[in-house]
Parts: structure tokens; C-alpha cells; sequence
């Protein structure tokens, strides 16, 4: 059955914006804003800001299970507006309290006798994945903005039975399911990790500099090189997390002959760590195993002299509160902005310790760092697996059925 995607759709409601201060008649809500998107396909809204907002309007916008959260400003051609989210019952558990999506986007509740809400939320993301969103953006202005009524009128779905609809949404989300379950786990590691290092080392002074344990690399350059489809990749800040894991997707390839430019002082080894020197200033992660790259523009090389001794140390002292601290105290200001000098960084003071200490640390963190490694790596396959079966179930070609087969999603 094809419908237009408004007939499927029983309410639809901009979003809110809430104040800082609360006043008479307002209630706390957690907003979803664009920061949020990606955290919110990890099942995940810890993220989302509490703000206060007028407890009538802000109860038309409390999110529910099913509703989807459609992102209509603020988008560019390279990444247009129509990002989407779905919300599960573990999104909503992610937030004590309501959430309420940010006044860039639109609330959607499905109509759940003419359609099942998480398969037109994958055929939203199917849409996005292929460009479709942007014929529907207003082009007129710097900024692209969804066109949602002309949307909700003119893009059509083709709709298989309900039963059709539950199942291959029911596919899909487990493997959202499991990507998210994986994140978790990671969170938890270096939570672990994180409290293991302040019981050791967080009482102590800073009066160890980091280039007394670390080799640093200036490895700044002067113009990005081009994005290719093949080639070597380069870390860029979004493979950052705050966390001080290396997400690998996106990847950024460049030409061999640009990685080797771009390597000739520093190609990353297990247990480097990359320091970035503007934007998020200070933002660290920790190398992965079987992720050789050249680093990209505003980034620093950190190799610990010894990485048995010292690698986990190294990551987690630059994560701590007292580093940070650090960090921003050695951050120069400037007119246009803010930098930490690649000269101040082997001056960073870190945690008074022994070599023994940080050794019998190492024994005891390199384990959860590299099991937090191996559940984003797994991530990574998972997500291909779905991104290969998204467009593949939401045109028709493969039944469910088949989704279940190795041989034929191998040849999606």
C-alpha cells in the first residue's frame, strides 16, 4: 500500500525551548537538542539539558514511547536537515523525568492502526541515508530548513501489512539494541577505570610533567587534504569522544600520497594518545589496537616512553578532573580564539606516582580499556550489517525471512 506521510501521522507539534530560570507555572524538562542525535540512536538521553519551560505548553510536548522526534533547521548540503529519532523505552529510561524536543524539531506520533511507529522511523532514516531529505529543504537561505508541510504531502511510502511492518522494525531495532547495549558497556568500563584511578592517584599533588613519561609529536598542519573514497584514513575530532574512545566511523580517507605527508612524524600505534589544540580544546583518546592513522589538523601525538609502565595512567590522568584542570589553565587566549600550544604540553603536571604504581595500574586498566575497544569495534560491524539491511527491507527486495539468512544479507 503506498500513502503519503501525512496520512500516517495522527499528531504532529513543533517543538520547545525552554528558559533557564524556573518562574511560576513551569516545569522541569530535559530538552532534546542537536547535540543529543547522536547519543539518542545509542538509545541514550543522559546528555540532554534539564530547562524549565511553561507547564502547559511543556506538557503537549512530553515524549512517549513510539513518538518520533524529526529535526526540521539548522542543516547545511553536506549534512541536510532530517535526522530523526525514535523513542524506545530505554531512551525515555536514559532521563529522569520528561523530555521535550528542542523548537528546531517536530514531534510526530504515528497513527498505529494504519502504520507500526519504528518501521516509518526507519524509513525516515532510510530517506536521510539517501539523500532524499534534501529535495525538501527550503534552499533559499545560508541555512536549509525542512519543509515539513510540502514533505508530509508529497513523500509517499510503500507499506507492507502491519505484521510485516512490527517484524522488520523488530529486526533492525535489535541490532540498534545491541549497538547501544555495547556502548553501555564501554561507558562502564572506564567508569570503572575512571574510579580505579582516582582511588590510586587522585589524592596526589600534580608534580609529574607528562614529558617525563611521553614522547609529544607536533604533527600540526596548515590546510586539510581532500577527502577520498579510497586511500588511508585520517583521524579527525568527531572520531574523539568525550570519553577518550576512538569511534572509527565516520572515516576520513585521504589520498596514499597525503597520509604519507600527513604520517611522516606520527602514524598512531597502540596506546599513543592524540591531544586536539583548538575547538575542543584538550580533548584526548587513547589509541586503539589495529588502528594505524595519521592524525588530523589541530591534533598533537603523545607516545608514552613505555606504554607497559604508563599507558593507562597516560589515558586516564588526562581524563581526570584535576588534568583538566590543568589543561585549561594552559590554554592561551587569543583574539580569534582559544589554543593550548603544543609547547605547553609535555608541561602538563599529572599525578605524583611511581613506575611501579602506574605499571601495576596498566595490569590491571589495559584489560577494560581494550574490552571497551572491542565492544566499539563490534559496533562498527553491527552497524554496517544494519545500514546494508535498511534499504534493502524498507524497498521490499529482502523479507525478513531472508534477513535471517548469512548467504543473502551477504549479497545486500
Amino acid at each position: 500500500m503506498n500513502v503519503a506521510f501525512g496520512e500516517l501521522i495522527e499528531f504532529a507539534i513543533g517543538g520547545g525551548w525552554g528558559e533557564e530560570q524556573p518562574s511560576l507555572g513551569m516545569v522541569p524538562v530535559h530538552v532534546i537538542r542537536g547535540a543529543d542525535f547522536p547519543a539518542a540512536e545509542s538509545r541514550n538521553l543522559a546528555s540532554a539539558p534539564l530547562r524549565f519551560e511553561p507547564a502547559q505548553r511543556a506538557v503537549s510536548r512530553f515524549l512517549r514511547e513510539g513518538d518520533i522526534v524529526l529535526e526540521i533547521s539548522g542543516g547545511t548540503k553536506e549534512r541536510p536537515t532530517g535526522r530523526s529519532i525514535y523513542v524506545s523505552p530505554q531512551l525515555l529510561a536514559s532521563v529522569p523525568g520528561h523530555v521535550i524536543p528542542a523548537s528546531f524539531c517536530r514531534l510526530l506520533r504515528v497513527d498505529r492502526s494504519k502504520a507500526w511507529p519504528a518501521f516509518v522511523y526507519y524509513a525516515l532514516r532510510d530517506l536521510y541515508a539517501r539523500g532524499g531529505t534534501w529535495e525538501f529543504q527550503n534552499q533559499s537561505t545560508g541555512i536549509a530548513n525542512f519543509q515539513f508541510e510540502i514533505f508530509r504531502e508529497r513523500w509517499r511510502l510503500d507499506l507492507p501489512p502491519l505484521a510485516e511492518q512490527q517484524a522488520i522494525a523488530e529486526v533492525l531495532g535489535a541490532l540498534d539494541d545491541k549497538i547501544a547495549a555495547n556502548t553501555a558497556l564501554a561507558e562502564r568500563l572506564l567508569a570503572y577505570i575512571n574510579a580505579l584511578f582516582l582511588r590510586r592517584f587522585g589524592e596526589r599533588s600534580l608534580d609529574t610533567e607528562l614529558g617525563i613519561l611521553a614522547e609529544v609529536v607536533d604533527c600540526l598542519h596548515s590546510k586539510k587534504p581532500q577527502r577520498t573514497d579510497e586511500g588511508r584514513p585520517l583521524m579527525q575530532l568527531n572520531n574523539i569522544r568525550d570519553d577518550g574512545l576512538v569511534d572509527r566511523v565516520p572515516e576520513y580517507r585521504v589520498s596514499n600520497f597525503d597520509y604519507a605527508q600527513w604520517s611522516k612524524k606520527f602514524e598512531t600505534r597502540p596506546w599513543d594518545l592524540v591531544i586536539t589544540n583548538v575547538g575542543r580544546i584538550g580533548a584526548v583518546a587513547r589509541v586503539p589496537s589495529g588502528y594505524e592513522v595519521a592524525i588530523g589538523r589541530n591534533m598533537t601525538g603523545i607516545r608514552p616512553r613505555d606504554f607497559t609502565e604508563s599507558g593507562s595512567f597516560l589515558a586516564a590522568a588526562l581524563h581526570s578532573a584535576a588534568v583538566r584542570g590543568e589543561i585549561e589553565r594552559r590554554t592561551d587566549s587569543g583574539s580569534v580564539m582559544n589554543a593550548l600550544n603544543v609547547r605547553s604540553i609535555p608541561l602538563l603536571r599529572l599525578q605524583g606516582s611511581t613506575a611501579d604504581e602506574r605499571r601495576a595500574f596498566h595490569q590491571v586498566a589495559a584489560s577494560f580499556f581494550e574490552y571497551a575497544d572491542l565492544a566499539l569495534t563490534e559496533n562498527r560491524s553491527l552497524a554496517a550489517t544494519r545500514d546494508a539491511l535498511l534499504p534493502q527491507l524498507m524497498s521490499g527486495k529482502m523479507r525478513v525471512r531472508d534477513a535471517h539468512d548469512p548467504a543473502a544479507t551477504a549479497g545486500a
